[in-house]
This record gives structure tokens, C-alpha cells and sequence, in this order.
């Protein structure tokens, strides 16, 4: 059963959860770089977990209860440095966005050892009933969840992807802003 969360638990989740992976060959292009495909499955991969893990929420397991999952609308990906095999990143997540059928999180992958920017993505997904493959609304509960765990920006606007990215490099050292 998935976890809810409730205000008197609320300041103890963390809107910033973070993984360390380390690049696989299989993943890599003849120059020992990470493919660019991969990036999503890497940020995939971290964010499921982290909803999994900080937030005891489990994507297959709300697909199977309710009939309902998310699928991406549209992706934006800056490739920022070149990520190489065998390289440790750390992948932070967060929600950015929410509304009754769409939430956009952020994923920003960073070196652990010297916090340099390597890449900065927006994924925006639609709500949809995997049966009919129609758009349908969030539930209330879910929306109290994604309220609980959303880092707003003070004002989100897809368009305004190329300034966080701008924003994010010029404290990519440092710890991320809103």
C-alpha cells in the first residue's frame, strides 16, 4: 500500500532526493561518452526510484491499483558536459509543476565530486487511463501528495527552461535555488 503523506509528516520529506549511479558501457558511444538517448533512462530510472524510496510511491503499483499512469508529453534536455563510462554522477529530482491532469519534475545531474553541471531536464507528463489512453484528472489525494512534495519555482513556465538551465550553471557549485 502507498504511503500518505500528511502535514505532520510533511517537513521531514525531502523535495530533493538524490542518487549517485555510476555509467555503464553498454550505455556509452565509441568515444567512451554517455549516448544522449541514455540520459532519460538514467533520470527515469533515478526518479522512479526516489518515488519509490523518499516517498514510498510506486508507479507500477498506482498503475495496477487505479487503472491510471503518466506518459511523457514532451522532454527538454540541455547536455551541458560530457558524462564518460565508469563516471560517478549524482541525479537530483524534483516536482516543478502540477495541475489537475500534468506535473513536470525536474532532473539535474551533477558531478559528485566537484558539483559541476553535466545536464539539466524537464519532462512533462500527461495523466492518462492506460485503458482508454484518455487524459484524465489527478485525484484530490494525489494532488495533496504533489503539493506536499513540489519545489516551485516563483513562477514555472515551460518557456523558461533555457534561464533555469542558465541559472542552475551559475550555482551549479553551490546548493540549487528556487
Amino acid at each position: 500500500m502507498q504511503k500518505r503523506i500528511t502535514s505532520e509528516n510533511q517537513q521531514d520529506i525531502s523535495r530533493e532526493p538524490q542518487s549517485t549511479v555510476r555509467i555503464q558501457f553498454e550505455h556509452c558511444d565509441p568515444f567512451g561518452h554517455l549516448n544522449n538517448m541514455q540520459y532519460l533512462s538514467y533520470i527515469m530510472n533515478a526518479r522512479t526510484n526516489h518515488l519509490r524510496d523518499y516517498y514510498n510511491f510506486d508507479l507500477f503499483e498506482h498503475g495496477d491499483t487505479t487503472g491510471n499512469n503518466w506518459v511523457v508529453s514532451r522532454t527538454r534536455i540541455n547536455y551541458l558536459l560530457p558524462i564518460k563510462l565508469n563516471q560517478e554522477v549524482n541525479i537530483q529530482t524534483r516536482l516543478l509543476y502540477a495541475d489537475e491532469r500534468h506535473i513536470v519534475p525536474e532532473a539535474v545531474i551533477k558531478s559528485p565530486i566537484n558539483g559541476r553541471l553535466h545536464a539539466v531536464a524537464w519532462i512533462e507528463f500527461v495523466y492518462i487511463n492506460v485503458n482508454r489512453a484518455r487524459p484524465v484528472r489527478h485525484s484530490p489525494a494525489l494532488m495533496q501528495f504533489f503539493k506536499s512534495i513540489e519545489f516551485p519555482l516563483s513562477e514555472f513556465h515551460l518557456e523558461k527552461f533555457e534561464q533555469r538551465v542558465r541559472d542552475l550553471g551559475k550555482n551549479s557549485t553551490q546548493t540549487l535555488t528556487r
